[in-house]
């Protein structure tokens, strides 16, 4: 008979709580976790006391988050974008100073702690710092570049920030309750499947990266038409500053490769919970498939994330050298091509 679920943390039991979990195991592993942890909860709770001690909760809520200004949510883009990269840096020391110490010895993690690390490092670094670090310069300049009022979908933008938002959570949360999955960046099935993974971390891991691939869809789509429709006059195509260009073609990309990471998460959450068998070798299912559909979004993530780079660099150096961007027009067709050829490219046969 399976047991009933806690009131409060469902499947999970207090032992899957990094404050007792360290209490019991008594490990330096498990200090070291109950140590972030502690360092997750103190942080929150300073906000909290911060927020309100100023009394900034009305202006937060009304200013901020409920904001539809497509400049205040580019701004906060790259603030959740900072605080997760604070994260990142910290568990990148942490893994660093492991591999220093355990030449010829275990070290103070264990190799789960280390596996769990090492995703969340990886899946922070390019789902929650550098897209939404992106996508909120692109929120704040793109429309101030093209002379229009706002994005043409300012709802949706709203959104697509709280998607991202609620995917960090997700992984925050990792922190206090249950693990966090030790199946690297990709979640290759069939060690992030729940035979292999039976616990809540790659659950986690699944959600998160479910919830800010929704969001980079919507925000390509949104980024794409505001491109298209929202141009002031005269502001015609061959007009626009290349970073707008590099914008748009990251757009495109962002739409045709982020859906098929989103199924792939999907696929792999209903092999593991409702007993389908996409990626399940022996009940017929073919774990290429999930190779093959996580590197449609693989390999044009690596242009998601230079192309707006080669527009900022483009922006930069010829406005403060006081020169007209030379090649202007080739350049742009470069970026094109660069956008059409990043979906030909792929590690997987």
């Amino acid at each position: 008979m399976a047991e009933p679920a806690h009131p409060l943390l469902g499947l999970l039991d207090r032992g899957d709580i990094v404050f007792v979990d360290a209490w019991r195991q008594g490990t330096s592993s498990a200090a070291v976790a109950a140590a972030a942890g502690g360092v997750a909860v103190a942080g929150l709770l300073a906000m909290l006391v911060l927020l309100t001690v100023r009394g900034w909760w009305r202006p937060l809520w009304r200013d901020w988050l409920t904001s539809l200004d497509h400049k205040k949510i580019g701004i906060m883009y790259i603030v959740l974008a900072l605080v997760m990269f604070a994260r990142a840096l910290a568990e990148a020391v942490v893994m660093r100073t492991q591999q220093a110490v355990a030449v010829g010895d275990q070290g103070f993690l264990s190799g789960e702690h280390f596996g769990q690390l090492f995703s969340t490092h990886g899946s922070i670094m390019i789902f929650f710092m550098a897209m939404p670090f992106l996508t909120g310069l692109i929120n704040y300049v793109m429309p101030i570049q093209i002379g229009a009022r706002d994005m043409s979908f300012p709802f949706m933008n709203a959104v697509s920030l709280g998607l991202t938002a609620a995917g960090a959570a997700l992984v925050m949360t990792s922190l206090v309750i249950g693990r966090f999955s030790t199946g690297g960046w990709s979640g290759y099935p069939p060690f992030t499947g729940i035979d292999f993974s039976p616990g809540p971390g790659v659950d986690y891991w699944i959600w998160a990266i479910t919830l800010t691939s929704v969001d980079s869809t919507l925000t390509g789509i949104n980024f794409a038409v505001t491109l298209y429709k929202e141009r002031a006059p005269g502001m015609h195509l061959m007009r626009m500053p290349l970073f707008c260009w590099t914008a748009l073609c990251t757009s495109i990309l962002m739409v045709f490769s982020m859906t098929p990471l989103t199924l792939a998460t999907l696929m792999l959450w209903l092999d593991r919970h409702f007993g389908f068998h996409f990626f399940t070798v022996a009940a017929g299912g073919n774990l290429m498939n999930y190779a093959n559909l996580f590197w449609l979004f693989g390999h044009p993530e690596v242009y998601i994330l230079i192309l707006p780079a080669f527009g900022v660099w483009s922006e930069v150096i010829s406005t403060f050298s006081a020169k007209a961007l030379y090649g202007y027009r080739s350049m742009v067709y470069a970026t094109m091509c660069i956008a059409v050829l990043s979906f030909t490219v792929s590690p997987v046969p």
